[in-house]
């Protein structure tokens, strides 16, 4: 018992700190935080091996992981990660082979599928509940660092802008974990009463505080959506189905309120005219993608150094951007249409799933498949402004492959309020 108790210690806290390195929080610890906007040096002698030191600290991880996974129940954990994913990270790693650097590509891919083989074994260990709490440690320490890190160094801990980024590199990156945060701790709120649940809703409410300091527009539209999604599913017992269609119609008024009125629309989001140039990014990413439609450039490398298809944007605009700023687009590039749609089978597919045994009569709100659900919808409106579709080494596409590994699991449909903190089928072995 007393081993096994070790053991689950362990395993929880390496967990956190895993989940911490992936949020990437390593500049801040580091004092590596860029203190100026990239200009044409910059990417033009982009470090195409990467930030070595966060490499240095996930590679432990990735590798135990796949040898974890590798040694227990090989095919059980493979129908966990579920063919999609598999297929996505197969396109990657055989996309080096038309990859203006084939390295690159190749390094990116591994560390996705280092991502992934993480995601899924966590989620042969842990139930939802236990994983949650684990997260909202992860989450309160790297906001109060940051909220720390911004009175012993504002100058460091604001970007150039003034916006918060805290122990980040970007003002984006904390708003995805503050996302994430947000997400977690309204889930454990549904499940407290009284003087807990208050402290849920406290954590919850310094995500979105985080959220607004950082100036972060495209979680904070994401947890919105979600929030306003759980009322409607919980409150007016609207249907998946009837959601869906109300959302078709907002999306619909929305892109017709912005063909009418673009200036009005953006002022209502608080952006310009060019969604702070992202349309002149998205245009020349689909002129890009239309010369190479069905298998794209190679993984990852679009962007990457003087010799990249992405350096012919800097020189023509000298708008010196590292992503095509939105998800879909920036995939498209990577692995072209193949490679896209096999990536929305990956999403939609858990998403159906969960959504199916979501729309049943009773309490919705106390359903475990619930929070899968919610995190599912926003990183699909994520992905409209920021690049998280199978980005390697990512905490957002670590939190995708633990849900849906989760999912596809027998624990998926469970209650996990009643599991053990570690799943029955993992507990005590690795």
């Amino acid at each position: 018992m007393a081993n096994v108790r070790r053991s689950d210690i362990l395993f929880a806290s390496a967990l956190v700190f895993y989940l911490l390195i992936a949020a990437d929080i390593v500049p801040g610890v580091t004092g590596l935080q860029a203190d100026y906007e990239p200009g044409y040096l910059d990417v033009m002698n982009i470090d195409k091996g990467g930030d070595v030191v966060r490499q240095a600290l996930l590679a432990p991880f990735f590798l135990a992981s796949v040898y974890l996974l590798a040694r227990a129940r090989l095919q059980e954990n493979f129908r966990r990660l579920g063919w999609p994913a598999a297929v996505v990270i197969a396109i990657c790693l055989l996309s080096a082979a038309w990859s203006p650097d084939p390295s690159a590509t190749l390094r990116k891919a591994l560390g996705l599928f280092g991502t992934f083989s993480v995601g899924t074994y966590v989620a042969s260990r842990l139930s939802w509940y236990r994983f949650a709490k684990l997260a909202r440690i992860a989450v309160a320490v790297a906001l109060a660092g940051s909220f720390v890190w911004l009175l012993v160094s504002p100058d460091k801990a604001l970007d150039t802008n003034g916006q918060l980024r805290g122990l980040f590199n970007h003002k984006n990156i904390l708003g995805q974990f503050a996302g994430i945060g947000y997400l977690v701790f309204l889930s454990l709120a549904f499940g407290e009463t009284g003087r807990r649940r208050f402290v849920q809703l406290v954590g919850a409410g310094a995500c979105v505080l985080s959220l607004l300091l950082a100036g972060s527009a495209t979680p904070l539209i994401s947890i919105g959506f979600v929030t306003a999604w759980v009322y409607a599913r919980s409150r007016l017992r609207l249907r998946p189905r009837e959601l869906a269609v109300l959302t078709a119609v907002i999306c619909v008024g929305s892109i017709l309120f912005l063909i009418a009125a673009p200036d009005a629309f953006t002022s209502v989001i608080g952006r310009d005219v060019t969604l702070s140039g992202r349309t002149n990014i998205w245009q020349f990413a689909l002129e890009m993608a239309a010369a190479r439609p069905f298998l794209g450039y190679g993984y990852g490398v679009f962007w990457l150094g003087t010799n990249s298809p992405g350096s012919l944007f800097w020189d023509t605009t000298l708008q010196f951007e590292l992503s095509a700023h939105n998800g879909y687009l920036q995939c498209l590039l990577d692995i072209g249409m193949a490679g896209l749609l096999v990536s929305l089978v990956a999403v939609l597919g858990p998403l159906h799933r969960v959504l199916t045994r979501s729309d049943v009569e009773g309490a919705y709100v106390h359903r475990p498949e619930n929070v899968s659900e919610w995190f599912l919808i926003f990183f699909l409106i994520l992905n409209v402004a920021e690049i998280r579709l199978f980005d390697p080494t990512s905490v957002v596409t670590f939190v995708f492959a633990y849900v849906s590994a989760h999912l596809r699991g027998e624990t998926g449909a469970r209650d996990v309020r009643r599991e053990p903190a570690f799943a029955a089928n993992g507990a005590g072995r690795p």
